[in-house]
């Protein structure tokens, strides 16, 4: 089979381009502006290197969190050379600018880094049972619970190293920020018509319910992270006042883009490169305000789309 999954990528992007209008335009503004800010950083040098890391690992989650490897590497041609092909072309805008300022040698060490992502052929099985997973997580939060079910190792290992590095001044914050890129790949997947009409909501309290829970998930994981990340460094508290905030609109937005374009049973892989533009624009000062902007724009968005599903 000789389809190239840069052509499946383009055509698919087309369509979610299509539905998302003129809300393409912010977008597309905030992927300029967070090119322009890495060329400058770049040209200093001393971010430099935190910015291919950052690249790497947005990558990595994305690879992970995807569900068509079982079909690029059975049916492609060349599969390993298309996937590091499709990672450079997402990091491209964001990384190229690096070859005419002093930090030329990152460009060469993220395509390394790009090269040996799609290495990583297998998905984690399932070995724990997680019975007990719907009394703590309430079943109409489905997201959560697959999610957590198809990466809880991912998941518990960031928490973890989270945990063991929280006397540290950024490391912490950028391992919750990777564990946020996680979920948000929990929302890329549709549910059937039978499970979002489940409890007969309208669809301004349909989305409310599921923002509630969302904070109300990430309140109880990052709290006492952030809480003792503050008493270890009090010049720090700013930034860490400010990070739940930050992941919460960032998630916020995640679920109002995805029901702004809600098609039962689909998989919303054109989501992915909005989703990794807004967070990676969340994690400039100048950004931060974005993501909550786009949740706002969204949400009506989204209240207005699935009134064809839900009775207002």
């Amino acid at each position: 089979m000789t389809a190239s999954l840069l052509y499946i990528r383009i055509k698919q992007l087309k369509r979610e381009i299509n539905g998302l209008s003129l809300y393409i335009i912010p977008i597309i503004a905030i992927a300029a502006y967070i090119a322009f800010v890495t060329f400058k950083e770049f040209q200093k040098g001393q971010n430099a290197f935190y910015i291919i890391i950052a690249l790497s690992v947005l990558c990595l989650s994305i690879h992970f969190s995807r569900k068509d490897k079982t079909f690029v590497f059975k049916h492609l041609d060349n599969p390993h050379i298309q996937i590091f092909l499709e990672y450079v072309l997402l990091t491209l805008p964001f990384s190229i600018t690096c070859m005419v300022t002093k930090s030329w040698y990152c460009y060469p060490i993220l395509l390394i880094a790009l090269f040996c992502i799609p290495l990583f052929k297998f998905e984690f099985k399932q070995r724990a049972s997680f019975k007990k997973l719907s009394h703590i997580i309430s079943a109409t939060n489905f997201e959560w619970i697959s999610g957590f079910r198809k990466q809880y190792i991912s998941i518990i290992c960031l928490y973890i190293l989270a945990i063991a590095f929280c006397w540290l001044k950024i490391l912490p914050l950028f391992l919750l920020w990777f564990l946020t890129i996680i979920i948000l790949s929990f929302y890329s997947e549709c549910e059937s018509i039978q499970v979002l009409r489940e409890g007969n909501k309208a669809p301004k309290h349909f989305l409310i319910a599921k923002l509630k829970a969302c904070i109300t998930y990430v309140l109880i994981l990052y709290t006492p992270i952030v809480i003792v990340n503050s008493f270890f460094n009090p010049d720090f508290l700013i930034i860490n006042l400010l990070f739940i905030p930050i992941q919460i609109s960032l998630l916020a937005f995640a679920i109002c883009f995805k029901y702004s374009s809600y098609t039962a049973n689909k998989i919303k892989i054109g989501n992915n490169l909005p989703l990794a533009i807004v967070s990676m624009g969340s994690a400039l000062p100048h950004f931060l305000p974005v993501p909550a902007i786009l949740f706002i724009v969204y949400f009506y968005k989204a209240k207005d789309n699935l009134k064809q599903y839900l009775d207002d």
